[in-house]
């Protein structure tokens, strides 16, 4: 075992019955640190353009890194890569939890899974012991149901279980997995590959330590840093609330509350669902990942009502408001339901809340009728319609089989819609309104490697960074950039918080800790890597790293014609002024902070390319060879869009 990694990938084929293990040598290894970085070079090397997301050629691959499993604070993530079924190109999600420690401990870096069985199966990683087992018994069963028998059929209860519910067995586009039941990689219909393989699940167990180059020095610095995540206000704040923490400050102080599919910013009544309110009525227990002293996780508890005695983990915020106030409710126990409902069944409940209020909004507009939906009425926030709409997505029943295609899909099924669909590159947004949230979030939303999503940067140093004097002015040279809603210094901090990011998935470490609170920096992430590996980096190299893969996951997406056109917002964000709270009257200024942002990245203005130099600068050199061909078929695609918008006016 190397130091900090494990230095070896699992490779399990499901067509042909085989397991292998390779070794991750050294150079590749410190190019692309591991986690995201590690699956994204796989992802963009062995699934090419014109394998289909759910055909047995495409992989399924979860990556962990040199401080999983290790005493670094808040290390238990894992990334789960794959290419998207909802977008259609780069998809990946990111889970909390156990798991990824104990693949670590079994003594893999990565596991790789290619082809299809023919029958349901589950994997059983006991170190070296790798065993496909039967799972014809699990087909069907929720993701409580199918932990608890398959922890009863290995005999122990300390394995940790990363697997589908019944949306994924049944391809829903925006299916999720799920380990320690309730820690979900939510996005980019990750459960619905591992479904299309006919995988329920995959069960760990692992007994090796994980080795570090220079112990002393790696345990001063995590416990320098769980110091100062102790003493910081927002970790407080999130061990107090978790991410309900939002529910306040986005409505009634910023604007971006997503009431009835973003129509509003705004609702009076917003704080039933405040953190308070959960924490005091709601809240049965917290629990954290591994080796995370944030302890952000929650359990919720109904106890009164139609609901009263469920529990469930979580909902987090963005679940919260998916199917909540997205959906016009506002009842936090049918809110704690839901999230119950979509966690159980294996929904993400992004992409869920987003195909319903879709759905809804058309019916609002008279654009769905009864003759569209199986006789069913689409009010907003009928918790009865909601709860039948939820279960009839998982199993694709009668109009859920068009929902689970998801919103952008559905539109275009229906032939109607279509900018009601809030959704970028097919993929659902998640709850966060730039009008209001900010600008830096909305270039990443456009420009995102997967779709819409608050996660392609996590650029909270516009929403957060006020907590920190100094911290802003110091990063980006100017307080200005402070203001969530002031275009200075916008694409500089979206590419600063892309980079961070790319490197604590690849690590991997929880946003939470440098993207949200700002305790980690990125001069500690180097110390880290290199107490923990010996290999010596400095944070402008790590930062560089961050860049190259996030180069490296655009290159995909360009490798699939798929650039400048397609980075573009909703047009509800973009011409539609919000229309009340505190923000009203703002619109997301995306024309302009596009080009700017391509400015700074270093990508082509005329296509939203990599540009070749700045990818031989990062050592791309055999991706930069790769898009020349794709660059200029996809100029002309732009020519040919811009004479259509040409032609369009000169009409009008």
């Amino acid at each position: 075992m190397a130091d900090g990694w494990t230095g070896r990938r699992l490779r399990v084929d499901l067509s042909k019955n085989t397991v292998k293990v390779e070794e991750i040598e050294k150079p590749y290894r410190e190019k692309w640190l591991g986690g995201r970085g590690f699956n994204s070079e796989l992802l963009y090397r062995e699934v090419g353009p014109d394998v289909e997301p759910l055909g047995p050629e495409n992989k399924l691959i979860f990556g962990v890194g040199p401080l999983t499993g290790t005493f670094a604070p808040s290390s238990g993530r894992t990334t789960v890569t794959a290419k998207s079924p909802l977008g259609g190109g780069f998809g990946d999600s990111n889970m909390g939890g156990h798991w990824g420690p104990e693949l670590k401990f079994a003594g893999y870096d990565q596991l790789v899974v290619e082809g299809k069985s023919n029958k349901p199966v589950y994997l059983w990683i006991d170190d070296e012991h790798v065993e496909v087992r039967d799972a014809g018994h699990l087909w069907g069963r929720t993701v409580p149901e199918a932990d608890l028998i398959i922890k009863e059929e290995l005999g122990s209860k300390e394995i940790h279980i990363a697997l589908i519910g019944p949306a994924g067995e049944n391809l829903v586009r925006y299916a999720c997995i799920l380990n320690d039941v309730y820690r979900a990689a939510a996005r980019a219909g990750i459960g619905a590959v591992m479904g299309s393989k006919n995988l329920k699940a995959v069960a760990v167990r692992g007994t090796r330590p994980v080795t570090i180059s220079r112990p002393d020095e790696f345990y001063q610095v995590c416990a320098d840093i769980r110091e100062r995540l102790k003493r910081d206000l927002m970790v407080q704040m999130l061990y107090d609330q978790g991410t309900w923490l939002l529910t306040m400050p986005a409505n009634y102080e910023q604007g971006w509350f997503c009431w009835h599919n973003f129509q509003k910013g705004f609702h009076p009544d917003a704080s039933k669902l405040s953190g308070e309110n959960h924490r005091d009525n709601f809240l049965s227990h917290r629990e954290g990942c591994f080796a995370c002293p944030i302890s952000c996780g929650r359990f919720s508890k109904i106890k009164e009502g139609k609901y009263a005695g469920e529990i469930t983990g979580g909902p987090e915020y963005e679940t919260l408001t998916a199917v909540g106030p997205r959906i016009g409710l506002l009842d936090m126990d049918k809110v704690v339901h839901n999230s119950k409902l979509v966690n159980e069944l294996g929904l993400d409940s992004c992409s869920c809340g987003g195909a319903i209020a879709w759905a809804m909004e058309c019916w609002e507009k008279g654009l769905l009728t009864r003759e569209d939906t199986d006789g069913l009425i689409l009010d907003w926030g009928d918790q009865t319609l909601i709860d039948r709409l939820i279960r009839m997505i998982a199993f694709r029943e009668g109009f859920g089989n068009i929902l689970a295609e998801g919103s952008s899909r559905a539109a275009g099924l229906m032939n109607r819609g279509e900018d009601f669909s809030i959704s970028i590159k097919g993929h659902d947004m998640s709850q966060d309104d730039p009008r209001g949230l900010g600008f830096a979030f909305g270039i990443g939303f456009a420009t995102g490697r997967r779709g819409g999503d608050h996660l392609q940067g996590l650029p909270c140093l516009e929403l957060t960074g006020g907590f920190y004097p100094g911290l802003v002015e110091k990063i980006m040279g100017t307080r200005e950039a402070e203001n969530r809603l002031s275009p200075v210094k916008k694409p500089e901090m979206e590419k600063y918080s892309e980079d961070i990011k790319a490197i604590g998935d690849s690590l991997t470490q929880c946003s939470f800790t440098h993207n949200w609170s700002f305790a980690v920096q990125p001069e500690d992430m180097a110390r880290l890597l290199s107490a923990a590996t010996g290999m010596d980096i400095s944070a402008d190299a790590l930062l560089r790293t961050g860049g190259r893969i996030v180069h490296l996951e655009r290159a995909y997406w360009n490798r699939l014609l798929v650039g400048c056109l397609e980075d573009r917002c909703p047009k509800r964000f973009t011409r539609e002024p919000m229309p009340d709270g505190p923000n009203k009257g703002v619109v997301f200024p995306e024309a302009d902070l596009i080009p700017r942002y391509y400015d700074v990245r270093g990508w082509d203005r005329k296509t939203g390319f990599p540009l070749p130099e700045v990818l031989m600068e990062y050592g791309l050199e055999d991706i930069a060879r790769d898009l020349e061909p794709c660059r200029e078929k996809y100029l002309r695609k732009v020519q040919m869009e811009n004479q259509i918008e040409v032609q369009t006016a000169e009409k009008l």
